[in-house]
Parts: structure tokens; sequence; C-alpha cells
């Protein structure tokens, strides 16, 4: 669910409802037709200043063997002593050796070279951007042509681009709205990953879920993307992206200004950087490393692609400046409180929330406390320990519950929510997805039947039309008790007019699939039960939260159960209608490349 534009947004998360309780945030875009448009750009914080950096040396990129003409992503792999410098247009180009990933010596030297593109050992010919996890040694590597983040590992000979890596995971960034990740950068930290989007001007922070896996928003997986925006700030692009493990901060790039924006991880402006003395012709990305001269001393080392290739396909001017700047003192911060991902579960059973609490040591001397308490639920939650940022709890009785976790470093505070949703003893819970074409279609007011289409519009497209979507082998005991049910899609396109929706199952245990044949959808018999959906805006391509989840479907689905016919298991439909004003929410269907329909089932066994 978005929590509002006003703020740090919440695009999705294990069930749609989870919002950060802390007031400390920064403004964003205005969503206006799918389309991220910026608001008039506000005044930076109190504090926040303009900063000179100072060239260090420029090293060419171009001269090493072989070359990296158009250098987008750098990141610093200090267990190796060794700079990785990732190119995204080099295989583009009559000098390519075969050869988009490079590894240097803090002089630039070049002390290595590999190939990511297909097909051995490759999975990108964009690796738009770099960021390294010390811990695994694992290389996280953006693509902005396939819309994706792939971590990978760089098997026993510890080189990446070489026929024994492993792509160890990757997430889909179109689907919670980033089409252009120009960048990555990892947390060392929280552990968290942050996508720039250069095209869209935002900051995308990726939390993985309670599995502690970067696999994507549900209903693929289980992560927490939020974002703020760049915008705001002045910036014409969020090209590239790194992280300052020792003050905390994140370090953007804009080309167009060449300034680097130093913000919070929530998106709070704290210093721009002035890159201009380099005059770098389109800086790409950042990293901190050691100083060439003094490695007791930390530097920028930014590198530029130059002249696009596209202008001329003969060019070969990458370059890398190490820079040094001397930023303010950022004083004491507020510590950062994160809940962990929202859960289920069923009673008697407790659950563990995997939180935390991070801060910067200050104010001196004092000590940093976390305590969980309960916002709001039905019941009693019980922590085995309330000070520990990751605890058991359980619960009194079933029902929703808000919990939350304060950080308190004796000066500041922060806090932020979890939801638990418990359900009652003996509850059993179903994820049935749309899996063939065939599964859902639209008709329109002629009986026409559309089953090829990327989408599915709630319910109206030139005319009225009548939505059919069909869930296969949902497996519900005879005699059971729906508890809750609901559908969710996901946002293809935005929309905030009002909807009216009606949704209706087919009377029948095993429908079968849709058919072209006219009026194939609104002839078939409907239960007598049906559920009234007036879904709140869809602001966000690709999210799948609260918004687009239906009203609860639980009579729907309890008429279906409980035919003469039904067996223990078979297959559904819902039908959706609407009021037939030219208004519509368009989600993706199983055609199309965003999460298909899901149907979500809760029930209790029968006695």
């Amino acid at each position: 669910m978005v929590s509002g534009r006003g703020g740090f947004v919440l695009h999705a998360c294990r069930d749609g409802r989870r919002r950060p309780a802390s007031g400390r945030l920064a403004l964003v875009s205005v969503l206006v037709g799918g389309f991220l448009v910026p608001m008039t750009a506000a005044a930076p914080p109190a504090g926040a200043v303009t900063v000179t950096a100072s060239l260090v040396r420029t090293v060419a990129l171009s001269d090493v063997d072989p070359p990296s003409p158009d250098p987008s992503g750098i990141t610093w792999d200090a267990a190796n002593s060794r700079l990785l410098v990732s190119d995204s247009e080099v295989e583009e180009m009559a000098i390519f050796e075969d050869a988009n990933v490079f590894e240097l010596a803090i002089d630039g030297t070049l002390t290595g070279s590999g190939d990511l593109t297909p097909p051995l050992p490759g999975f990108t010919n964009e690796p738009t951007g770099l960021s390294l996890d010390p811990g695994s040694g694992h290389l996280f590597v953006s693509d902005d042509m396939k819309d994706e983040v792939t971590r990978l590992a760089p098997g026993n000979d510890g080189d990446f681009g070489t026929p024994d890596d492993v792509v160890v995971a990757s997430v889909e960034t179109d689907a919670f709205g980033n089409t252009d990740p120009e960048d990555v950068a990892y947390d060392t930290s929280t552990g968290d990953l942050y996508t720039a989007d250069g095209a869209g001007r935002e900051v995308y922070r990726i939390e993985p879920g309670f599995d502690g896996v970067f696999n994507g928003v549900p209903p693929e997986g289980d992560d927490v993307v939020t974002s703020f925006d760049t915008a705001q700030y002045g910036a014409q692009g969020s090209e590239g992206l790194g992280y300052d493990p020792v003050r905390g901060t994140l370090l953007v790039v804009d080309p167009a200004t060449k300034m680097i924006l130093e913000t919070t991880t929530s998106g709070t402006l704290l210093n721009r950087i002035d890159l201009s003395v380099a005059n770098p012709r389109h800086p790409e990305d950042v990293v901190l490393a050691p100083s060439f001269a003094n490695p007791s001393v930390t530097n920028m080392y930014v590198v530029a692609r130059g002249q696009d290739n596209n202008a001329n396909p003969n060019e070969n001017d990458g370059t890398m400046h190490e820079l040094a700047v001397s930023l303010p003192s950022m004083g004491n911060q507020a510590p950062i409180a994160n809940a962990g991902p929202d859960r289920t579960v069923t009673l008697p059973a407790g659950i563990t929330l995997a939180g935390s609490v991070t801060d910067d040591g200050l104010p001196a001397g004092s000590t940093l406390t976390s305590l969980w308490a309960k916002v709001s639920g039905p019941g009693t939650a019980t922590f085995s320990d309330a000070t520990a940022s990751s605890t058991t709890v359980t619960f009194s009785a079933p029902g929703t519950y808000v919990l939350r976790l304060t950080a308190d470093d004796t000066a500041l505070q922060h806090s932020d929510d979890v939801i638990v949703t418990v359900n009652p003893e003996g509850t059993v819970a179903l994820d049935i997805p749309v899996v063939a074409s065939a599964d859902d279609a639209e008709e329109n007011t002629s009986g026409a039947v559309n089953k090829g289409s990327s989408d599915l519009q709630l319910a109206f497209d030139a005319t009225a039309q009548t939505v059919g979507v069909r869930f296969r082998n949902v497996a519900i005991p005879v005699g059971s008790t729906i508890v809750e049910a609901h559908v969710q899609f996901a946002t293809k396109t935005t929309s905030s007019s009002t909807v009216n929706l009606v949704i209706e199952g087919q009377s029948a245990t095993n429908p079968q699939l849709f058919k072209t044949n006219a009026f194939n959808i609104s002839s078939r018999p409907r239960t007598d039960a049906d559920v009234q959906w007036t879904p709140d805006p869809w602001t966000l391509a690709g999210e799948a939260g609260s918004a687009q989840q239906t009203a609860n479907l639980a009579p729907v689905i309890q008429e279906i159960v409980g035919l003469p016919g039904w067996s223990g298991v078979g297959h559904m439909v819902l039908i959706v209608t609407g009021d037939g004003a030219p208004t519509q929410r368009t989600a993706w269907s199983y055609n199309g490349t965003g999460p298909e329909p899901v149907l979500h089932v809760e029930y209790l066994l029968p006695a």
C-alpha cells in the first residue's frame, strides 16, 4: 500500500499494509497518470550545504587493455583491495574484447577483467551499476534493460565474469515501479539494498522479508520496498548510488548537474557535493575507497562515461576520478528502528519478530535501547523480552495487531510498526495464482471475449465489461468455514477515480476455462452471494498492496464450497462487473509482465 506521497513511501510488503511510524520523512513526487511528476523543489533542510570536492587525480579507463569506454558502475572490494568497474555499453562497440567488468588496483592499474554477457557466464549486456556485500563477497549488478538487480557469487576463482560465477538471486525492479535501475548500493549496516531510478529520479530501498533473501515483492517474494524522490532537491537524474558506511548515508550521482546529493537513507538531503573541479563528462557512479596516496584516508572514486557511443560508435573516453571532500559533521542522528516484515500466525503459535535497531553512537556515552509495545489489536500481545529488538510474541485472541518497535539513544527516538495477522486456531491459508491465459478474460457488451490481453480492466474498456478470473485446484475440505478470502491484483495503470465493482462467483464446483464464444463469461450462472468493492486509488504501477486487494469474498467462496458437488478440491471462477461509468482499475493479467491475480483464502477445518 502507498501510505501517502508526502513521505517515505511504502510500495509493497508481505500483506501490503505495513507503514513506517516515524514522522521524519522526505517529500516525494506525485503520481499522475502513472508517471512521477516532481513537486516544486523543496528548500534543503537547515544545515544542508554545497561542498566543493577537490580533484586528486584522473585515470583514463579508455587506456586500460581491454578498454572501458563507458564505465557505468564502480564498487570497492576491501577483502581483495580492488576496485570493480562495469561498462554497460562496451559490448555494442567494435573495441569490445569480451570484457565488461574490470578489476583495478587502487592506482588504476588493470589487474583482471571478465565478461557478464550471455551465454556464459553471462546474465546481462547492461551491467549499469555495481555494489559489493563485503560479508558474503557477493556482487549486486543492476541492469536497466531487464529492469533487474542480480546477486552474483564469484565462484572458486574469486573473480567476476568468469565461467564459475553463480547467480544467487535476482529482483525484478519494475514490479515496484523502478523501470530504469541505473545503479545499486548495499547498506552494510542494515543489510538492505538501494536502487536508483535514473529517469524517475527516485531511490528505492529493498528490505529482505522474513526469509532474509532478496527475492522480489509479493507474490513472487516477501521483500519490502520503500522509496523517496530526488527531484525535490533539483536532481535531473539519479544515475549513480553509493553508501557511506561511516556516516550511514547515501550518495546519489546526478550527471546533469555534476553533483552528488548526500541524503539520509530515508531521503532527507544533508549536503550537495560539487564535482565540477574534475569536469566529469556524464558521471555515472561513486564509491568510497582508500586514497591512492594515503590509504588511511578515504576518498570518493567517480566513474564517468564521457561521450555516448550512440552519437559516436568509435568513442573511447571513459575516466575515473579520485576526489577528496570534507563534509560537515552530522552531529547526533536519530537511531533507526526496523520492525521487520509483516507476519501471519495461527493460534496458539507465537512468532519471532525480526526487528533491529541501529545508531551512530551519539550522544557520547549513551546507551541505545529498544522497546516493543502493542499499538492496537483485539487481545493481549505478550513479548518474551520487550526490550530485545528480536523477540518472540504470543497472542491471546485472533485478529489484526499493530506492534511498534522504538529505538532510543537517550536524546532521539525512532519507531517502526509491524502488522501481525493472527488467525484462529485451526485456520489454514491458501494462495492460488492464475496459471494460464485461459484462466482470466474480459468480455465487452457485444459479448466478445478476450483471453490474451496483458491487463484486466475492472470493469470498463470503451464499454462496460465483465471480467472473469479462474483459479485451479482450490483445496478446501467439505464443511470448512471460510474466515477470509480476497483476490490480490497488481496495478498496471494508475487511476484515482471512483470505481464501484461487484464480485460474484460462478455457481459451479469445477467451471470450465474461458472460451472465445460470445458471452462466455456473463452467461455463466452466478452465486447468490456477491461482494461490493470500491477500491482505493491505484497510484503506483506494479503495486500489489491493500489498495489492490478486494473486499472480503468469504460469503462468495463459502457458497461455492457449500455446493452439493464440492468434493474438497475444485476450480473456482470469480466474475467482476462495474457500475458502467467510464472509469476503471487496470490490473495485470496472466499475459502481462506484472504479478498475476492471486486468490487468498483462510479457512477453519470442520470440527
